[in-house]
Order: structure tokens, then C-alpha cells, then sequence
């Protein structure tokens, strides 16, 4: 057994055998994933270039399932139309195309006291669905997995906080990294998740019983904007590979010292409108968003020595002294390749080549870290326009489970109406909270870590390391069974013929296109008109043959048209050549 693609494939597809075997299916082709990511600086061969305007209907489809929530028939003919160039450009305009924004509807809402995170959710995912701005919101999301927060504890009393952290990352989608990470460090949600929302210098007093106590700043933040928001834990050439000491070692970007200094730093901030006096009162922030202010009085006056050398200037003012420290982040070399690369894998691959992380990184340096340029680099990459070959194991990535969703409703142009009081209380039977189901959420990780680490490895013969497979963190036995259980639920059980009612309990699919082609008895159309909107044209020979011969068996059993689309469809997104993304 190899560590390439081929053992994710065997993973998935003993997982896939295990859960047909028990509902009497039939199993589909498989693909690749991606190659491993070295630490080699060799860039590779650069393929022909290809066309701005998609030559086919597959073409179009791929470049949306990277760059969208999942393609759309409409917009697949749009994007032939149009061009890549033209329809990044017309996303990223806010003029042309606005910024989707959730806290108004949750300010309209706020009215019904039952709501929780749930109507958060279901009115995002519900966006990711229909709404025009699909290329910031796929950011947006995008951001969340790096700049995490949860609001696994939150409460219906301040989830609005969390919904505003929400809209932020998609306003900044497309702006300044160093902009987006200062809004990041100051927002309250970010201050309470992370603790540094009322850190204070250090101090010692004695207390009410005459013993001595002393109190240091908190340290969470300081160590995680380091490790997990800009700069990664190695120092990293602009093509990820490490940079090594004259020993061959990898060289750190902090120590313990740094951190201690960092703390420091974020020392003096809390809730908007408090005094010096209230300085750590949480009453009356329930819901409040506002960006966190300074308050000199629990700033850390002195010097302090940071990464690379740096020493920020000692005041008292922890305004400036934010401004240095987020500046000597931002330009640190590190910034660009170890962003750069989580990006590539949320959008194209889980393994980029290191030309691939090169080039998106020298488009990061060059343009300051405009956001919108790198994502344009990302998707306009030649790795990522031009197909792999079908024998090439070094490419592709896992859809992650909130992805195969949403691109299974938008492949079917799914309707949804709001309840009558006008909430989007999805009532699915599987369970509310997608992260026991999907095992993964909208902002709801069980930690700072996100549902799955950009470092997580399948496990190979021998010990080896195998290749990158974030989302595979999410799989196991049992989990792959509840995911495809949630997306029966989910997907699946609701197609219909007519138009959902209001109080629907989920999303309903039009079944027509698929119904048309059954009554007709095309199973072939049937298979094909999948092929473009599920799979972007690379479902394989041996995958058409199962499912157009699974069709015959159940035409030839009289089994009605509407079950043989639903059938397919059930095939078609547990196949691995669905959730494994080419």
C-alpha cells in the first residue's frame, strides 16, 4: 500500500463498500486526491495555459465547484459566457455584486426569544445557497476555518456577536489580510473566545486574606494569532518548504519568551464603553459587537521583545502598541506561504505543489496581502485550471460535508420559504446540530483548531506519513455513516415536483429535470446530466456503468421513475468520485 492517493481512496472506499453492503447498493469508480507536499524548491514543469472562457459545460462546472458553494446550471452557462477574468471580477465588486450580510436578519429576528445559533446557521447555509456573492461567502468561510472562533457555548443571549464575527470576514474577504487581522484581534467575539478581552499587566497585590497573589497576562491569544493566524510554527521559504539551520534542523519562528512578550502586547483591551472603574463588567454586553478599546490604565508600559528580533516600543498607549506588532506580523516572510497554503487547500488542493504555493505567495508579497488578489492567483493558477492527468496522484482535496451539501441543493436549484414568523428553523430528523451529524458546523468547532488541522496526514504502511488530507480528520466508520445519513436527510428525502410551502421543515429540490429523463426511461441523460453538476465530467467509465446498469435493474423491477432518481442521486453523493474533488 502506497502513501499517495491511492491509500485516501482505500480509506474512503472500504468506508463507501461497508455502508453499500448493508443497504443492498452498488459502488462507483473511484479518484485521486493529491500528492505529498515537500519541502523541495524545484518548481515543476508549467502545463499549457488554458482558456479564459470554459470550452465545456465540464470545464465551467469545476472552476465553480472550487469557487462556489457548487455549480448551478445557470451559472455554468453564465461562466462559458462571460470567462473566469470577467466573473472574478464581477464577484469581487461590491458595486455589482453586495457582501451578503446576516446580523440584519438576526436583528429582525431577535424578537423570538427561542432563537440560538441554529437560525444563524440556517439563514447562512440558506445564503451559500441562493445568494449572487458566492465567491465571498465561499471565502468567508474559508476565513472561519483559519481565524476561528466557536460558538459552541454561546446562548440565544449573544449569539449576535458571533453573527457580526460573521459578516466581518466576509466584508474583509477580498481586502487587506493585515486590516482583516487587526478587525480579528479587536472584534469581542475573537477577545472572549481567546481570553485576551480584559487581559491586564501583570500585577501584584494582596488579598482579602493578606496573601499575595499575582496575576500575569493571558496567554492564549498571544500564542495562537502567532501559531495559527499569520506565522505557523517553522520559519517557511515562500514555497512552504522549511527554512534549516546549518544542522539541517528547522528553525522556530518563537519560544515560550515571545509568547510571554506577546501577551503583553494584547494587555489593556476590553468591552466597548466600559470605564477604568468596570473594567472587567460583562453586564450589558450580551449582544454587543463593537470592536474592543483601549484602556491605558491595564496596559503593559514597557518594551517588549518579539519575533525575529523585534522590540516594540514601551507606552502606555496599547493602541500603538497593536498597530507595531500586528505591522511586524503582516510583513513577516512567513505570512505569505503559510496563509497562502491553508487557502489553496480550502479552494483547489490539499497537497499544492511547492510552485503552486510559490506563485500564489509571491502574488501575496507583491500585492501587500490584498486578499482578493491571492484568491484570484489561487483559482487562476494552472494547477488549479488544468486538469489533472487521470493517472496523476498529486492532486485534489475532500469536500468538506457542508460543501457536498450545499452543492447537492444548488445542483438541484433548491426552495426554501421561511417559517410565518420568519425564522429559518430547518427541521431536519437527523439532529439539530450538524456538528454530531456533518461532524462539522457553521462557526461551531470544539476548538481553536477548527473541525480538521491544514497538517492532518492519512496514515500509511510502515509507519510512513501519507499525504495531507485535512477533511479526512472527520472520517471514520461511524462518522462516515452519520454524514451520509444527514445528507439523505438533508438532500436526498426532499426532492418533489412542486414548490415548498411556508414552514417546510428543509430545503426542497426540484426532481423535474431528473423525472423527465426517468419517465423517458434515459437513464444515460440521467447519468450525464449528474456527470456535469456533481461530478464536473470526470465520472469514470466503470462509475456510468453501475449507475445506468442499477437503473435498468430497478426500471426492469417496475420500480417507479422518481425512485430511480432518488436512487441515483443517493449513489452519486456517496461515491467517492463526488467527495473526493479533482
Amino acid at each position: 500500500m502506497t502513501h499517495g492517493i491511492g491509500w485516501m481512496r482505500v480509506v474512503f472506499l472500504s468506508l463507501l463498500l461497508g455502508l453499500l453492503a448493508s443497504c443492498g447498493g452498488g459502488g462507483g469508480g473511484s479518484t485521486g486526491s493529491s500528492g505529498a507536499s515537500g519541502g523541495g524548491t524545484t518548481p515543476t514543469p508549467t502545463p499549457a495555459p488554458f482558456n479564459d472562457i470554459p470550452q465545456t459545460d465540464a470545464e465551467a462546472a469545476r472552476f465553480l465547484t472550487q469557487a462556489t458553494f457548487g455549480p448551478t446550471s445557470s451559472e455554468i452557462a453564465r461562466l462559458r459566457h462571460i470567462g473566469y477574468s470577467r466573473w472574478l471580477d464581477e464577484q469581487m465588486d461590491p458595486a455589482r455584486t453586495p457582501a451578503t450580510l446576516l446580523l440584519p436578519h438576526i436583528h429582525q429576528m431577535t424578537v423570538n426569544d427561542t432563537l440560538d445559533y441554529r437560525e444563524r446557521r440556517n439563514y447562512w447555509l440558506w445564503k451559500t445557497v441562493g445568494a449572487s456573492d458566492q465567491l465571498r461567502m465561499r471565502m468567508g468561510f474559508a476565513l472561519s476555518e483559519i481565524f476561528v472562533v466557536s460558538d459552541r457555548d454561546y446562548n440565544n443571549k449573544n449569539f449576535e456577536r458571533i453573527t457580526h464575527y460573521q459578516d466581518m470576514l466576509g466584508q474583509g474577504a477580498f481586502g487587506s489580510y493585515r486590516s482583516l487581522l487587526e478587525q480579528v484581534t479587536l472584534h469581542p467575539a475573537m477577545g472572549t473566545y481567546l481570553s485576551h478581552l480584559a487581559n491586564q499587566k501583570a500585577v501584584t497585590y494582596k488579598n482579602a486574606q493578606g496573601l499575595q497573589v499575582s496575576v500575569v497576562p493571558d496567554e492564549n491569544y498571544a500564542r495562537e494569532v502567532m501559531q495559527l493566524f499569520s506565522i505557523g510554527l517553522v520559519e517557511r521559504n515562500p514555497d512552504f518548504s522549511p527554512v534549516l539551520d546549518a544542522n539541517g534542523a528547522t528553525k522556530a519562528t518563537y519560544d515560550q519568551s515571545v509568547i510571554a512578550a506577546m501577551a503583553r502586547v494584547f494587555t489593556g483591551w476590553t468591552w466597548a464603553g466600559n470605564t477604568d472603574a468596570n473594567y472587567w463588567a460583562w453586564a450589558g454586553h450580551d449582544n454587543d459587537y463593537r470592536a474592543m478599546e483601549c484602556h491605558p490604565k491595564f496596559h503593559d508600559d514597557q518594551a517588549k521583545l518579539i519575533f525575529r528580533g523585534i522590540t516594540i516600543a514601551g507606552t502606555s498607549d496599547c493602541k500603538v502598541t497593536l498597530q507595531q506588532t500586528l505591522d511586524a506580523l503582516a510583513t513577516h516572510p512567513n505570512v505569505a506561504p503559510f496563509i497562502s497554503r491553508q487557502l489553496i487547500q480550502r479552494f483547489v488542493t490539499s497537497n499544492p505543489s511547492p510552485a503552486y504555493i510559490g506563485r500564489v505567495s509571491k502574488a501575496w508579497t507583491d500585492s501587500n496581502g490584498d486578499l482578493g488578489k491571492v484568491l484570484r492567483a489561487i483559482l487562476l493558477d494552472v494547477e488549479a485550471r488544468v486538469p489533472p492527468a487521470a493517472t496523476d496522484a498529486s492532486f485534489g482535496k475532500m469536500r468538506e460535508p457542508l460543501l457536498q451539501l450545499t452543492a447537492l441543493w444548488r445542483a438541484f436549484d433548491a426552495k426554501y420559504l421561511p417559517a410565518t414568523n420568519g425564522t429559518y428553523m430547518f427541521r431536519f430528523s437527523n439532529s439539530w446540530d450538524f456538528t454530531t451529524t456533518l461532524m462539522q458546523d457553521s462557526l461551531r468547532s470544539p476548538s481553536v483548531f477548527n473541525f480538521f488541522e491544514p497538517d492532518y496526514r492519512l496514515p500509511a504502511a510502515g509507519g510512513i506519513q501519507g499525504i495531507y488530507a485535512p477533511e479526512m480528520q472527520l472520517y471514520n466508520e461511524a462518522s462516515f455513516g452519520s454524514i451520509f445519513n444527514q445528507q439523505l436527510d438533508a438532500g436526498w428525502n426532499n426532492f418533489a415536483t412542486t414548490a415548498p410551502t411556508a414552514n417546510t421543515p428543509a430545503p426542497v429540490m426540484d426532481i423535474n429535470p431528473l423525472l423527465t429523463l426517468a419517465n423517458n426511461n434515459d437513464h444515460a441523460g440521467m447519468v450525464a446530466k449528474l456527470d456535469v453538476l456533481l461530478f464536473y465530467g470526470t465520472l469514470s467509465p466503470d462509475s456510468r456503468r453501475v449507475m445506468v446498469d442499477m437503473l435498468d435493474k430497478l426500471k426492469a423491477a417496475n420500480r417507479p421513475a422518481d425512485e430511480r432518481v432518488r436512487s441515483l442521486v443517493q449513489l452519486a453523493v456517496s461515491s467517492p468520485e463526488f467527495v473526493v474533488q479533482r
